[in-house]
């Protein structure tokens, strides 16, 4: 695979970590930010299989998940688990998330830890 990275964002001001990137920081109204890489471990806050995929998807369902990771970002990501549960460690990755012709997109996926 490709060695491919997810960024958020960190407010100058506040230190308030976003994911995806915001104008304004929902904490403390700031308007500068840094990319900041989005990596480690967390755990899962909640999952939901969406079956109503736009019709481009090779998939026939797809598992995402809210993450809180350990440094407070909360992500929301693909959760490739067979068995996931509320509370189960997960590790962040990057991965191909969707196909459009020959195009691929990259997001966050989270795995088991």
């Amino acid at each position: 695979m490709e060695d491919k990275k997810v960024y958020g964002v960190r407010c100058k001001a506040c230190g308030k970590e976003l994911y995806p990137a915001h104008a304004l920081c929902p904490e403390c109204g700031g308007r500068e930010f840094e990319p900041i890489e989005i990596r480690g471990e967390g755990v899962v806050l909640t999952y939901t299989d969406v079956y109503a995929l736009p019709l481009d998807y090779a998939l026939r369902y797809l598992r995402l998940a809210i993450v809180e990771l350990e440094s407070g970002l909360r992500a929301t990501g693909q959760l490739l688990d067979d068995d996931p549960k509320i509370g189960k460690r997960v590790r962040v990755t990057v991965g191909v998330v969707r196909e459009r012709g020959e195009e691929k997109i990259y997001g966050l996926q989270f795995v088991p830890v």
